[in-house]
Formats: structure tokens, sequence, C-alpha cells
């Protein structure tokens, strides 16, 4: 069974599609209140983020990442999943691979 964190990153990759640096760039302030949406950064630049609309099924798990965060003391502008991420995602690629899912970057 994965990390809710885990979960989370894999199912925000599933919805937007954003690889493993743009994960690593999402904050607790970029899934809204209701956890209805959430923003993928771009690596370069703010004038590309993208709002992203979240299914039904995503959003109690999204928003408890966010939780998280809140809980282990983190700033809400800081990054929601900064040990899964580091390493090129290898922490994160590992349970991708554990569960036969494909995490390919964004062609």
């Amino acid at each position: 069974m994965a990390h809710p964190l885990h979960a989370t990153a894999l199912t925000i990759h599933a919805v937007t599609r954003a690889d493993i640096s743009r994960l690593a760039l999402i904050r607790g302030i970029d899934i809204n209140e209701t956890a209805t949406a959430v923003k993928v950064h771009d690596s370069t630049t703010h004038r590309r983020c993208r709002l992203h609309a979240l299914p039904t099924w995503a959003r109690r798990l999204v928003r408890a990442a966010g939780i998280h965060g809140q809980l282990k003391g983190r700033a809400p502008d800081s990054p929601l999943f900064p040990l899964i991420t580091a390493q090129d995602g290898q922490q994160l690629r590992l349970t991708a691979t554990g569960i036969r899912y494909s995490l390919k970057p964004t062609p």
C-alpha cells in the first residue's frame, strides 16, 4: 500500500500529466480549499502555470495531502512532495513501478 503522499502525487500526475519536476513545485497553497483544482507550475515561467480541475474521486485524497503538510508544520507555500520528488523522483518512481503505473513525463 502506498503512502498517502505518494498516492496523491501519482493521482495529480494521472490527472495533469505533470512530470517529476513540476510535481516537485506543487505547494499546499496550489490546492484550493475545496480541492476542486490544483495549480501546476511551469519550471521556467509563471506565465505558463496551469490550473487543473480535479475529478470528484481525487478531491479527498488531494485535500488530505494539503492537510498533511499543515500537520507536519510546513508553511502553506512549502512543497507538498519534497522527499518523494528528490533525486529525480526516485521514491515516487519506485512506488509507481510497484503498482505498475507508468510515470512518464509530459510529451
